[in-house]
């Protein structure tokens, strides 16, 4: 299963709320995207399935090393495609929001290896930073 339009919102809420927050649970991530607590739960357990993120007491959320580097390369390409959007009609222009949804939306649609196969080749297929440092 590869990274969805939804996967990459949650990861990037995440990542850009762990800027200036250091604990960050699913009720502000829930309110930053303005979905349920159910809906970020799920998502939650996926993206900790792909090893981005880990759940700790009392529901914290932090990312992991491969959680960051993931989330830098997708706002990465996130901003490659809004820095080369291209125009929808003459006369119709489309709202940040629309724009950014659409850019997720292109940037989904890429193999989830194309933001996750430099880091397997640094440090192994899920292996944290951490590990491959102190192994």
């Amino acid at each position: 299963m590869e990274l969805s339009a939804a996967h990459l919102r949650y990861l990037l809420a995440i990542y850009e709320t762990a800027a200036t927050q250091r604990d960050i649970c699913s009720r502000t991530i829930a309110e930053r995207l303005g979905v349920t607590r159910p809906s970020v739960a799920r998502a939650l357990d996926q993206l900790m399935d792909r090893g981005m993120i880990v759940k700790a007491h009392y529901g914290k959320v932090y990312l992991t090393d491969r959680g960051v580097f993931v989330a830098r390369r997708v706002q990465q390409q996130v901003q490659r495609v809004l820095e080369h959007f291209p125009p929808v009609e003459p006369g119709v222009s489309l709202t940040g929001a629309e724009c950014l949804a659409a850019a997720l939306a292109l940037t989904a649609a890429l193999p989830e290896r194309a933001f996750t196969g430099a880091y397997d080749r640094l440090f192994g297929p899920g292996g944290d930073a951490d590990q491959a440092a102190s192994g």
